[in-house]
């Protein structure tokens, strides 16, 4: 049996990977981990150790603020993207990523499961302004948003997208910055689910551990 592990934010273009693939079993976690590296990793820890018997686990995910460094299996290969988050998983190519962010190193790139997920800066003063107030709210956004350049939507594939790539929009002019639109792939997601597992992942066989350092090989 072959399991695949990823994020809430990559749901539906996991699916569309998935359905040509039919014996895959995927486990989804929410985005909420990734604020606390350390929870990612101990829930990543946890469904792989409970995954019975041996095989396959793929990984739909980065390095991810080091969250998966350190994680490994007794009786389950694990396969990873080499790449540092899911921005890349979405353009389809760590080096397209990497290209972007040494011209614009202040982007925040949306999809459609990151706004579905509430991971967007008008979502997060919308919830600062309910828990702390006006004042504190937009004290909060400017010291965290301050030095961003765009907003940047990938269009992933899936359909209907008008009304994200409206909010997008919003969230843009909400920050105060330009608006782009810019095409992803699947590409990277179809090779982990198919293969081959070459240069663009890492492999680890039973009993060794995802090094962090392999992320950057």
């Amino acid at each position: 049996m072959t399991k695949l592990l990823t994020c809430m934010t990559l749901r539906e273009e996991v699916e569309q990977v998935v359905t040509k693939n039919p014996g895959i079993e995927v486990d989804y976690l929410e985005y909420a981990l990734h604020q606390v590296p350390g929870r990612l990793r101990s829930q990543l820890r946890a469904r792989i150790d409970a995954t019975p018997g041996a095989g396959d686990i793929l990984l739909g995910y980065g390095l991810c603020s080091y969250g998966t460094a350190g994680l490994g299996s007794t009786r389950h290969r694990l396969v990873i993207p080499r790449v540092h988050d899911c921005i890349s998983l979405l353009m389809g190519d760590q080096q397209r990523y990497l290209k972007e962010f040494s011209r614009y190193p202040g982007t925040f790139y949306l999809s459609k499961g990151w706004i579905d997920q509430g991971a967007d800066p008008l979502s997060t003063y919308r919830r600062y302004q309910k828990d702390y107030g006006e004042e504190t709210a937009s004290w909060l956004m400017e010291q965290q948003y301050r030095n961003y350049q765009r907003v940047v939507f990938i269009l992933s594939g899936v359909p209907g997208l008008d009304e994200y790539l409206g909010y997008a929009r919003e969230v843009a002019g909400f920050l105060k910055v330009p608006f782009l639109v810019q095409e992803g792939s699947l590409r990277l997601l179809e090779k982990l689910v198919q293969g081959p597992w070459d240069r663009e992942f890492i492999v680890t066989e039973p009993g060794e551990i995802i090094l962090q350092q392999a992320f950057f090989g």
